[in-house]
């Protein structure tokens, strides 16, 4: 599996994007930043996106991307979500009003982009790829995900402030060879981040011991960058922030 790391941040600057990531050039995962990060020619390669839950830095950038692909995209964009996070992209972002409703324009017989649903511990073949989503705590319904290709694994925690169910799927999972966390605020606002639906590096001790394979850490907000690396370091492990632009293989 290759994993491209479009963007990494749980903010925007000029420097930082938000969530995005591209697995094997063709299939998007919680595409926040995409169209933004690559040219048009990579743009027209993917086929997919799977989307854990509705806020704007994980699904934003499907806006763009759907326009740039349009007007030659031979087959549809699959939106890939649960049926509560794909009703929410339709009422608020592709609903005709703030942006045109790409699942509605038809192309060559049929629609730009189709929405599929998904549920949590249904597998769902994505081309090559295997996506077995399950159920997180966060602040609006919101899955992470179990990516699997062949033999091996990643596992996927979008946002959460509860490192449970995480642990519990890390543990279930075999052939794991990579563990994507979110970290988005030091340990010194861990009330912060508890009360707007995230984690913070102290948190992740546990799933660390376990795993044993590399742990990255995602979402971090910008202004706090220096301190959730300081504090990561202190886990041991194989720990370590994500780099917007960088590309992981398994």
């Amino acid at each position: 599996m290759k994993l491209h790391v479009l963007g990494c941040y749980g903010g925007v600057t000029q420097y930082h994007r938000v969530t995005g990531f591209l697995l094997n050039e063709h299939i998007l995962l919680d595409p926040g930043s995409a169209a933004e990060s690559l040219p048009l020619e990579a743009q027209r390669r993917i086929d997919a996106a799977i989307i854990s839950h509705s806020h704007l830095d994980h699904c934003a950038s499907l806006a763009f991307l759907a326009d740039n692909i349009f007007a030659d995209a031979k087959t549809p964009l699959r939106i890939i979500a649960t049926s509560e996070t794909a009703a929410a992209i339709q009422s608020h972002l592709l609903n005709g009003t703030m942006w045109p409703d790409f699942t509605a324009i038809k192309r060559t017989g049929s629609s730009v982009a189709v929405i599929e649903h998904i549920r949590p511990g249904q597998p769902k073949r994505v081309g090559e790829l295997v996506v077995t989503p399950f159920s997180v705590e966060h602040s609006v319904p919101t899955v992470g995900f179990v990516i699997s290709e062949g033999q091996n694994s990643m596992l996927y925690s979008a946002d959460t402030s509860d490192l449970g169910p995480i642990v519990q799927r890390a543990s279930e999972t075999d052939n794991l060879k990579l563990v994507l966390v979110e970290a988005s605020f030091p340990n010194k606002l861990r009330e912060l981040a508890r009360k707007t639906g995230h984690l913070v590096p102290e948190q992740l001790e546990a799933l660390v011991s376990l795993v044993g394979v590399p742990v990255r850490l995602f979402h971090m907000k910008p202004r706090y960058v220096e301190q959730i690396a300081t504090d990561a370091a202190a886990l041991g492990g194989d720990v370590a922030l994500l780099e917007q632009g960088e590309v992981i293989e398994f």
